[in-house]
């Protein structure tokens, strides 16, 4: 070992020691959260007033003097939408059933993208229970494998989901 590495290593031990001992010790005991809830919301309303009114005497414009005043009045606490999801379609929908919604044609080979999944024929989809039987841009035609059930799956533009 060098005598360079035996340095660092020397130093890395120091800072060790140094931090075990500042993390086992004792603190001192007056921490700004020790002043109690009601103190320290108090004095963090008192500084934005002052910077609120250091704003204004400022000559701050309109938009600015909007911030200031809307900083100091109370937060909406219900920020989350608590109503249920309501979405209305033409046709209904089987929500068992996967859904196509792109296609891609690259010379003679044909891909469907169903629930998120690129398939060529004869692909079996991922949720098992079906395979794809011919890919065309409008519709894709799918087989069961346990019952030859036929499915026709129409197109569904993607941003349908998104609305």
């Amino acid at each position: 070992m060098t005598k360079r590495e035996k340095v660092l290593l020397g130093f890395m031990g120091a800072a060790v020691i140094v931090g075990a001992g500042l993390f086992l010790m004792p603190g001192p005991g007056k921490g700004v959260l020790q002043k109690g809830p009601d103190k320290t919301v108090a004095a963090a309303k008192s500084n934005a007033e002052a910077q609120v009114k250091a704003v204004k005497e400022a000559g701050a414009d309109a938009f600015d003097l909007h911030v200031t005043d809307m900083a100091l009045r109370p937060w909406n606490t219900k920020i989350f939408y608590d109503r249920t999801l309501e979405i209305k379609s033409e046709t209904p929908v089987d929500i068992f059933m996967p859904v196509y919604t792109g296609f891609v044609e690259m010379g003679a080979l044909r891909l469907a993208i169903i629930d998120g999944f690129e398939y060529r024929e004869g692909d079996e989809l991922e949720t098992g229970g079906f395979v794809v039987e011919e890919i065309t841009p409008p519709q894709v035609t799918l087989r069961g494998t346990d019952n030859e059930k036929v499915v026709r799956l129409p197109y569904q533009d993607p941003s349908f989901f998104t609305q």
